[in-house]
């Protein structure tokens, strides 16, 4: 199996900018090794642009710049002594694939150095391993989880549409069926069959309707891509979903119109305590007066009118009814 770095997503660098010295393993009973290194572009497709500089060292050797086949490079161990010849092709992927042919079988420590030439940003993964199985894909995927609520007997929201790309160093397949069940009432519905490295596309995934009554108030799953991506922790999405009994209209209605008609009670009510207290005050019931006492003056002393200086305290009493005749 084919060793890959860095150990998650890609390396970028920038235009001039180094990956540094990167060690990996070379299989000394091997007599041809590969490694293959992409450069990944901005725009879901290969650049094409300038060719890395590629580096390669032998134990503490010279670090020696690979060119492009048919063109060979001796790399030389700490003593001088020939190690390998190497070369590298570039194939329309933007995947350069460097072969290592052994001239000495002796275990030591290799190491790769990868300068970015173009002036575009690039990304860049690489693979180590005896060809053809160098050349391996890696899953860049959409990684948010997915979650959704669903009403029984309501409008399904909208499908989900989850980027993926291959930035490895080989073609990516996947194997599945066009609306498999992923779990947690999920669904996928479209997904590329395949995709070189440097090619994107996207998963849709769809909800399915809800039950009634719901299986459980809230699912969740995980589900992991069938494909041949070997890193179960690049292909797997988290699912949760929640189910709820779609609350109807006419309940709604019937909460509502009790609202108004509370409201508008109570708004009475404040009227009516307003008209009584204030603007017009309720009527003072007075107990009925003693037999033999004088009766009770309709207009409260105090708002009787002050007749010791008034012009009608001079004026003789109104005339009243005659002493009863005999």
């Amino acid at each position: 199996m084919a060793e890959m770095f860095p150990a998650t997503d890609r390396l970028t660098l920038a235009h001039q900018a180094t990956s540094g010295l990167v060690p990996f393993d070379l299989d000394p009973s091997v007599l041809t090794w590969c490694v293959a290194v992409v450069a990944l572009g901005p725009n879901c497709a290969p650049l094409g642009g300038r060719a890395p500089d590629l580096e390669l060292r032998a134990g503490t050797g010279l670090i020696t710049l690979v060119p492009q086949a048919p063109a060979t490079a001796s790399l030389t161990d700490e003593n001088g002594i020939e190690a390998a010849t190497a070369s590298w092709q570039r194939d329309p992927h933007d995947v350069f694939t460097m072969t290592l042919t052994a001239s000495d079988l002796r275990a030591r420590t290799w190491s790769l150095r990868i300068t970015n030439n173009d002036p575009q940003e690039l990304g860049f993964v690489w693979s180590s391993g005896a060809a053809p199985d160098v050349h391996q894909p890696r899953i860049a995927l959409g990684r948010t989880a997915l979650q959704s609520t669903v009403a029984v007997a309501d409008t399904l929201p909208p499908d989900t549409l989850v980027p993926i790309s291959n930035i490895g160093t080989g073609p990516l397949n996947i194997v599945a069926q066009g609306g498999q069940d992923i779990g947690a009432g999920y669904q996928l519905k479209e997904f590329p069959k395949s995709l070189a490295p440097n090619e994107c596309s996207q998963l849709k995934i769809g909800v399915v309707p809800a039950t009634d009554p719901p299986d459980s108030n809230t699912q969740t799953a995980s589900f992991t891509l069938n494909c041949n991506d070997p890193v179960t922790q690049e292909i797997t999405l988290q699912l949760s979903r929640t189910e709820k009994h779609k609350e109807h209209k006419d309940q709604k209605d019937v909460g509502k119109e009790h609202k108004e008609d509370k409201d508008g009670k109570d708004h009475k009510d404040d009227i009516d305590n307003k008209i009584g207290n204030k603007e017009h005050p309720a009527e003072i019931i007075r107990p009925a007066p003693e037999a033999g006492s004088p009766p009770e003056h309709f207009i409260p002393p105090a708002q009787r009118p002050d007749l010791t200086d008034s012009a009608l305290r001079d004026e003789p009493p109104e005339p009243g009814p005659g002493p009863a005749e005999g």
